[in-house]
């Protein structure tokens, strides 16, 4: 028998979406995308009905009958019932929104504006500041290279992940800044949960400043090479610019979900494209003897979801054409010429001389990041996995 007695929940928050309602708890916490029906008895709860009088109201307004203990389980399970003796979920108090506000106002993008012009200009005036691999190898020294570049790379990650952060601060969401690991990378993230509390189109910004921010820094280091070339400040710019730039060509990487994965998902109003196009895709090759069972048939994936998932394959597929874009024109250049050094420093070389060493020295930092810190992080993974079942 239902409860006669009424429920208390969190204050939460109601998004309109494509296929449903987000409901979510006003502290950011929890989020669950619900059908109208479910939004609306839910409403009937949190305004203080009795589940026993909820369920004979919903029976009598939508003509079906509702397992309300089950309903009121999954608002447990999410977070939305408040247990006796917790405090009342609050909305977070946001710091920096005059901040985010100030980094995307009006003098600020005619400032960016102005920044993206005179880079393109001065590359169009200049030849030696447009990308190219040679840029990278800015001194001799090819182990020198490999440092500066790695140094420069997390303080150039932080400033994309600055500009989420701010993004969504604008907004006066609660995003956060937090020291990740993928695989044996240590990375920068901001948690952008808060965007699920925001009608649609407001997302959109957020998802992509991250991007924008990686175009001014790379516009921005073209113009201090154009200033101080052709000095190593200048020549160190253009290294740091080309990496830039394939960093922005990653985010088209549509299948690794990256931010232009959920720019796709947003504006086309679904909810979890990557798992139910993988899903397709599966069920349409099924007959290959190595594909993997598909769900496909299931019930599980969202109407929008299924309709959206065969246009989706293409746009994942239009990923994968664009990394092999990217290794064909910037990063296999890249690889081509640091073999070329190597190869001509080690056979060309004084045997024993600063350029052999250097060659060595190289090779050695290259061989720790692709097969040393991979062996490493591949044990502490599998000595985590045994722990956890034993």
């Amino acid at each position: 028998m239902p409860a006669t007695t009424a429920l208390e929940f969190h204050p939460l928050t109601y998004v309109e979406e494509r296929d449903g309602i987000t409901v979510g708890r006003v502290d950011g916490t929890s989020y669950a995308q619900l059908p109208a029906d479910g939004v609306e008895l839910l409403k009937r709860l949190a305004e203080g009905m009795a589940p026993a009088d909820a369920a004979e109201w919903y029976s009598e307004s939508f003509g079906e009958t509702v397992d309300i203990d089950d309903f009121i389980d999954t608002m447990r399970e999410l977070g939305f019932v408040r247990v006796v003796g917790e405090d009342i979920a609050q909305a977070p108090k946001v710091r920096f929104q005059a901040l985010g506000r100030a980094a995307f106002s009006v003098p600020a993008w005619t400032g960016y504006t102005i920044i993206l012009i005179a880079a393109a200009i001065a590359m169009v005036v200049r030849p030696e500041l447009r990308p190219h691999a040679a840029n990278v190898f800015f001194v001799p020294s090819l182990i020198l290279v490999q440092i500066a570049i790695a140094l420069c790379q997390s303080p150039a990650v932080l400033w994309h992940e600055w500009f989420h952060w701010l993004s969504a601060r604008r907004l006066g969401l609660p995003s956060k800044l937090r020291i990740g690991r993928r695989y044996y990378y240590l990375v920068v993230e901001t948690e952008l949960d808060a965007l699920l509390s925001v009608p649609p189109r407001k997302r959109f910004l957020p998802m992509l400043s991250g991007m924008f921010a990686d175009l001014v820094l790379f516009a921005g280091l073209v113009l201090l090479a154009a200033a101080v070339t052709p000095s190593w400040p200048g020549r160190l710019a253009l290294a740091v610019a080309y990496t830039v730039l394939l960093r922005i060509a990653w985010q088209f990487y549509i299948f690794l979900r990256t931010d232009l994965y959920y720019v796709f998902t947003t504006a086309l109003g679904c909810t979890n494209l990557h798992e139910v196009s993988r899903s397709y895709l599966r069920y349409r090759f099924r007959r290959l003897p190595w594909v993997k069972p598909s769900d496909w048939t299931t019930d599980q994936w969202t109407p929008r979801d299924r309709q959206v998932a065969p246009l989706f394959a293409l746009i994942l597929f239009g990923g994968v054409i664009s990394m092999v874009v990217t290794v064909a024109l910037w990063a296999g250049p890249l690889i081509i010429e640091f073999l070329t050094r190597v190869i001509g420093a080690l056979a060309h070389g004084t045997s024993g001389g600063p350029g052999f060493w250097d060659s060595i020295g190289s090779l050695l930092f290259v061989a720790t990041e692709l097969v040393v810190l991979p062996m490493l992080a591949g044990r502490a993974n599998r000595r985590r996995r045994v722990a956890a079942t034993g």
